[in-house]
């Protein structure tokens, strides 16, 4: 099927469930733009005692100003570590870096030499050394479970959440002139404040994150998730607000596209699309249901490369971002498991790995280490969690409590065969919520479209369950080629890549 005829029949899927081009269902838009950036993974953490850095990007393809949530929050439990709003101007690029602090015991730190207005301006400039992040919401009850240390905040992921576009004072206020510069930052900077004149948010967001370890000559790129049509109406707070946060969908109502359908002779002809209504359930906030619903997978699965060759290794980042909104240390709602303890919240996995050559095996629940205190095997405990692919290579890192690439503490190890230097792996998820139970919406329409007929058929009106668990992230790898001769110097021949992971995606009727 060429490109044309696939992106024509996501159109009549939509158009068949009176979607398309419309703002009523939250959606992951496969174009990367939206009203809602989510960046899978941050770090500055350090390997080998060489510290990665973190560079953000958010890029206003629209000629509107807006208003945007910046939230940076730590891996473990999804605790928020710093919030502030940012104000684009159109057609405007905001770029900043995470970075370590200045000891070992210091938390990381965000740092932007752009000019574009922030509320507050804190030390997040360069000439301020940076913003640190901070403990206090994870310092008590639940969340301090697995601990209230510093080191939490040196990795995670980070959300921006357009609250709205701007007009009027604010907008003329934050609008850069010809020098680059804005007009006049402090009319939005304050607090309480309430814009002079906000319309609900219009998207074309963009975003990147790059991993950068500048001493072990490594770096690796990826495109921000962006959820599209993710509210209809604006919703402004100040900095020091938990709102908007990926609960505020509005309305709780997502549109998720299966592709891959089979048909009666089995072949790979059909897509399905689902146009879901949510409700508040088990405490769960209908919105978080409806965001949830789009990343959800049964399978994830990528690539792995071990050379010895090349020295290579490989981490697999998994993020959950809807899962705080689930469970807590006292319930665990559907799709979920497990209730949060000092060990995580642990969710039964399974990993089937592959060589290039179509060899297979299934790790025994001995292959996955370390077991966190008290947590059972074969799990991945936390919110935003680096499994780490290994054998018995002689490269292979010596620690079994921090991940190969990425340096992660909220790791999981998976051991492959030795003679497995290469290949790849599927991921599944086999706790009870994900596999039997799942996550149901409260109405689902249905549109199918078989691509040989080209021909819709239309059912709805039930409910339709997801199973799995929301999930997203990417596979980063690296080689070491030791030094190199670079004309009449010598170099690093050190390197790496990063690729987003595929998935299997189970929803019934």
């Amino acid at each position: 099927m060429n490109t044309f005829k696939r992106k024509a029949l996501f159109t009549a899927v939509l158009a068949g469930l009176g979607t398309a081009g419309t703002a009523e269902a939250v959606y992951l838009n496969p174009d990367h733009s939206g009203q809602v950036l989510i960046y899978p993974y941050y770090t500055a953490n350090s390997v080998g005692g060489n510290a990665w850095n973190t560079y953000l990007s958010i890029v206003n393809t629209t000629t509107r100003a807006k208003a945007v949530k910046v939230r940076v929050i730590e891996g473990k439990t999804s605790a928020e570590v710093l919030d502030f709003n940012l104000f684009l101007s159109p057609n405007d690029v905001w770029t900043a870096a995470i970075v370590p602090g200045a000891g070992a015991a210091d938390a990381a730190r965000i740092v932007t030499a752009d000019l574009s207005c922030t509320n507050p301006v804190g030390n997040l400039r360069v000439a301020n050394g940076g913003e640190p992040f901070r403990n206090f919401l994870y310092a008590t009850g639940g969340d301090a479970l697995p601990g209230t240390g510093l080191d939490r905040t040196r990795e995670g992921y980070v959300e921006m959440i357009e609250m709205g576009t701007l007009t009027g004072a604010w907008a003329t206020a934050v609008t850069h002139n010809a020098t680059g510069n804005p007009a006049n930052c402090a009319v939005v900077q304050g607090s309480p404040l309430t814009p002079s004149s906000i319309e609900a948010p219009s998207g074309g967001l963009i975003g990147t994150g790059t991993l950068i370890n500048v001493n072990n000559g490594q770096d690796a790129g990826y495109k921000a998730d962006a959820l599209e049509a993710f509210r209809s109406t604006a919703l402004y707070s100040d900095p020091d607000s938990l709102l908007p946060n990926l609960t505020s969908a509005l309305p709780a109502t997502s549109v998720v596209v299966r592709a891959g359908d089979r048909d009666a002779t089995g072949a790979s002809v059909q897509i399905t699309a689902y146009r879901n209504t949510f409700v508040t359930t088990s405490g769960v906030p209908a919105g978080a249901r409806a965001v949830a619903s789009v990343f959800m997978h049964t399978n994830v699965i990528n690539e792995y490369v071990l050379d010895t060759g090349s020295a290579s290794l490989t981490d697999w980042v998994v993020t959950q971002p809807t899962k705080r909104h689930f469970v807590s240390s006292t319930t665990a709602a559907q799709p979920y498991s497990n209730v949060l303890t000092a060990s995580g919240a642990c969710e039964t996995i399974g990993f089937t790995f592959f060589d290039r050559e179509e060899r297979s095996v299934a790790p025994t629940p001995g292959d996955f280490s370390p077991l966190p205190p008290a947590a059972p095997a074969n799990t991945l405990c936390w919110e935003s969690t680096v499994i780490s692919v290994r054998n018995s290579a002689a490269h292979m890192p010596t620690s079994t409590t921090q991940s190969g690439v990425l340096g992660s503490f909220n790791v999981t190890n998976v051991t492959v065969l030795s003679a497995f230097q290469n290949g790849w792996a599927r991921l599944n998820f086999a706790g009870t919520g994900a596999t039997t139970l799942g996550m149901g919406s409260s109405v689902s329409d249905r549109s199918i479209m078989d691509s040989t007929a080209v021909t819709t058929v239309l059912a709805g009106g039930v409910p339709a369950t997801f199973f799995g668990l929301p999930v997203t992230g990417f596979m980063v790898r690296t080689f070491r080629n030791g030094n190199l001769t670079c004309g009449t110097a010598t170099c690093q021949g050190n390197y790496g890549s990063l690729f987003t992971h595929s998935y299997t995606t189970a929803i019934t009727p």
